[in-house]
């Protein structure tokens, strides 16, 4: 009978055992979830989660949509332009941003001003590479609606830029290195020369966060954080560099010690004091989506007005860590 009571405990264990999936693309700024991975972070919360890795931000939300996976990664400016299309989304934190690895290349000797008119190439048209965008354009008298926004994945971009298909284009590494070295490229502004433009994080859909215990998200997060810190300490460096080019740069050549530094160096992920003061109530998040709304509307791009609390829940997140 003991025995017998013992196994059904087992099996209903089992059967409430959960894999949770992550999509994300091969970009340094998330480079912690496959840290997370591979140095057994989420193991050690007692929690299973998998990682997903495709070419493009819409290979994530194709995978994301269709529910094959629980979170997403992108922008957090993206995540706005699904919200507003209808997309029942949720973003549950910020946890980077970009500083640098997103850029702006525009052909060596070209006069700027002569992109009026012109199409200008971008890795994904979404409101948050438009925000930055349009934050360049402002500078040479033009804004979004004097150029022809052309969208395409990056390897493709990279080359449509190399064969002079494109006078200027938004690409983020290691593509957008590749266009600067072969296509006679020159970097005119990142999202270093905006500090805080072009946050990221993590999305989840609303019937998704419902049905997750957030016990169990909380765990996903707190391996988040382990990874983050892990990946931050200089003695980790050259394991770390093993795991960006086995794991989040898996099928491309090992990229060399400076590449992989320079594409670490061209994002912020935060640390944990900085995670706390952007995803708290009224932090650095709220402000940015705040300014985002009053950019769409502005440039007639809102296309469903929001209030940051519409499209944020910061429970897990500030569970995860409490009590920082």
């Amino acid at each position: 009978m003991f025995l017998a009571m013992i196994v059904v405990l087992f099996l209903s264990g089992m059967a409430h055992a959960r894999t949770y999936k992550i999509a994300t693309v091969a970009w340094a700024g998330w480079s912690p979830a496959n840290v997370a991975d591979a140095k057994g972070f989420w193991k050690e919360e007692g929690v299973d989660v998998k990682i997903a890795t495709v070419p493009n931000p819409q290979g994530v939300l194709d995978l994301f949509k269709n529910k094959r996976v629980d979170i997403g990664f992108d922008m957090i400016g993206s995540l706005v332009g699904l919200y507003m299309e209808g997309l029942p989304i949720v973003i549950i934190a910020e946890t980077n941003w970009s500083h640098g690895g997103d850029k702006i290349i525009v052909k060596k000797n070209l006069n700027p001003n002569v992109l009026k008119d012109k199409p200008v190439g971008v890795y994904y048209n979404v409101p948050s590479v438009a925000y930055f965008l349009n934050r360049y354009l402002s500078t040479i008298g033009l804004k979004i609606a004097d150029t022809r926004v052309i969208e395409m994945e990056p390897a493709k971009l990279a080359d449509h830029f190399i064969d002079k298909r494109f006078g200027a284009i938004v690409c983020y590494d290691p593509e957008a290195i590749r266009a600067e070295r072969s296509g006679n490229g020159t970097v005119v502004a990142t999202t270093a020369t905006y500090e805080g433009c072009m946050p990221e994080g993590m999305m989840m859909l609303q019937d998704t966060l419902k049905d997750i215990p957030e016990a169990d998200l909380v765990k996903v997060f707190k391996g988040w954080v382990k990874a983050v810190k892990w990946s931050q300490d200089p003695a980790n460096w050259k394991e770390y560099m093993d795991i960006l080019n086995k794991h989040t740069f898996k099928g491309d050549s090992p990229y060399s010690e400076k590449d992989l530094r320079d594409m670490v160096n061209a994002v912020r992920i935060h640390d944990e004091s900085t995670q706390f003061e952007r995803n708290q109530y009224g932090g650095g998040l709220y402000t940015y989506l705040t300014d985002l709304r009053a950019f769409l509307a502005e440039n007639k791009l809102l296309k469903k007005d929001f209030k940051p609390e519409d499209i944020f829940n910061n429970t897990a997140i500030m569970n995860a860590l409490n009590p920082y």
